[in-house]
């Protein structure tokens, strides 16, 4: 997604940025059964986009459907809350790129699964701070 040496800064802009295209595209494609078909939200476009770019660095992944709860503790098992933590830092200390790359090498299903699901909700969470998204009430 980023260039090398891109900030977590210029990354979230850039989401941002992919997050409005997304959200074109879908209102420019009517769906095939539009009456039940409803527009997915922010933050399951964000968690699509997030899920492709995990998917450039590592083909097989394949994201899980998103956790009921948003509570980011909710999601991850105990035994890969440290080092789900310690990946979140690298990317708001670096970027998303670094992040993804670092979770790729563990190799580690659960983990990506884990990351994946906390990182979509941080940077939902930024995008929300922000003012470029309206909280899900």
């Amino acid at each position: 997604m980023a260039e090398s040496g891109a900030t977590i800064e210029q990354e979230i802009a850039q989401l941002e940025k992919q997050l409005q295209d997304k959200k074109a595209d879908l209102e420019r494609t009517p769906s095939v059964d539009t009456e039940t078909k409803e527009t997915p939200s922010d933050k399951e476009i964000l968690r699509d986009i997030v899920g492709q770019q995990i998917q450039q660095n590592a083909p097989s992944y394949v994201p899980k459907p998103a956790p009921q709860s948003d509570d980011d503790t909710d999601a991850v098992l105990p035994e890969l809350r440290d080092k789900v933590q310690e990946l979140v830092n690298l990317i708001f200390q670096g970027s998303l790129e670094q992040g993804v790359k670092e979770v790729v090498k563990s190799n580690n299903p659960a983990l990506i699964d884990a990351f994946h699901d906390v990182i979509v909700n941080q940077l939902y969470d930024a995008l929300v701070e922000r003012k470029k998204l309206e909280p899900v009430i």
